[in-house]
């Protein structure tokens, strides 16, 4: 853990650490109301990550308060129903095709992010046919939302491509921001899993040893962090906390450390990802198709 305080200037603390994530996790002080900006440097960076992170001035749903109206019987909605659907995609379909082919080694090694976007879109509108120029828009905005670099930060401001992108993506699935957070920035962790399953597979000893399971597992990525703040002053392993203070934690780098799909859907907090189940099975039935491994009945459930 690490904490980076000047008084009115900055007040962040950082973790990658698995047991201080799912602490900070299970902590009900903190939340997403972001209610504080006085601090100079957070209120900084809130006003960045939230502008981007929101649809018509509506925030995203991984960004909405705990509070916020609607948030709960929504997540819940699209837990249950990407749930029921996760079997599905473990038995490897025919609509994953095109991805065990690549991860088999065909199309060039940038063609992933489409063909992830194709499948997430499909999720969310029958009809989604996902186009170079949508790809292009999931990279600007996951670009955008997690780049440092000033000079970007200011282009980005300049040439106001940001707001066009989402609003391309939101018109290709009917206006839900889950979805466009699905297609937008969630995919990117899908397209980094299974262009490492292309790694894989390309090793023939390797490629024998994992099952399906096995493979899906190797291949999840977290998000690369997620950011909460304090509703009031909390005190915390790293110290007094104030409302101003912004605690992010740096999911991608604690589950590359330390493996651990709990931590990284945060299964066991408030804010789990309605995705945790689906994402797995997706990964499993890639790698199963991408092998012609069927699925084994065992007792009336699938191994």
């Amino acid at each position: 853990m690490k904490r980076t305080h000047i008084p009115g200037i900055v007040d962040i603390v950082t973790s990658e650490d698995v047991s201080e994530i799912k602490s900070f996790a299970q902590d009900p002080k903190l939340d997403r109301a972001f209610s504080d900006r006085s601090v100079l440097t957070n209120g900084i960076i809130l006003e960045r990550v939230l502008g981007i992170l929101q649809l018509g001035g509506k925030p995203f749903p991984t960004v909405a308060p705990r509070c916020a109206q609607g948030r709960a019987e929504a997540q819940d909605a699209l837990w249950n129903r990407l749930n029921t659907l996760a079997p599905s995609y473990a038995a490897g379909p025919d609509e994953l095709e095109s991805l065990a082919a690549f991860v088999r080694g065909a199309g060039p090694d940038d063609s992933c992010g489409i063909l992830v976007q194709q499948v997430v879109g499909r999720l969310f509108a029958p009809t989604f046919q996902a186009t170079p120029a949508s790809w292009n828009a999931a990279l600007l905005l996951d670009q955008a939302v997690h780049t440092l670099n000033l000079a970007l930060i200011a282009w980005n401001d300049l040439t106001k491509q940001v707001e066009p992108a989402k609003q391309l993506l939101s018109d290709m699935v009917g206006g839900d921001p889950a979805a466009v957070h699905a297609i937008g920035f969630a995919l990117h962790n899908i397209v980094s899993g299974v262009n490492l399953m292309r790694q894989l597979y390309s090793d023939p000893a390797g490629r024998a040893a994992l099952s399906p399971e096995m493979a899906g597992s190797r291949c999840l990525f977290a998000p690369v962090n997620v950011i909460r703040q304090p509703t009031a002053p909390d005190a915390s392993a790293s110290g007094d906390l104030a409302t101003g203070t912004l605690v992010i934690l740096g999911l991608q780098a604690a589950n590359a450390n330390a493996p651990d799909a709990n931590l990284a859907f945060l299964r066991e907090s408030w804010s789990r990802c309605p995705a945790e189940q689906w994402v797995p099975a997706l990964l499993e039935g890639i790698w199963r198709r991408a092998c012609n491994s069927p699925m084994q009945s065992q007792g009336g459930s699938t191994a």
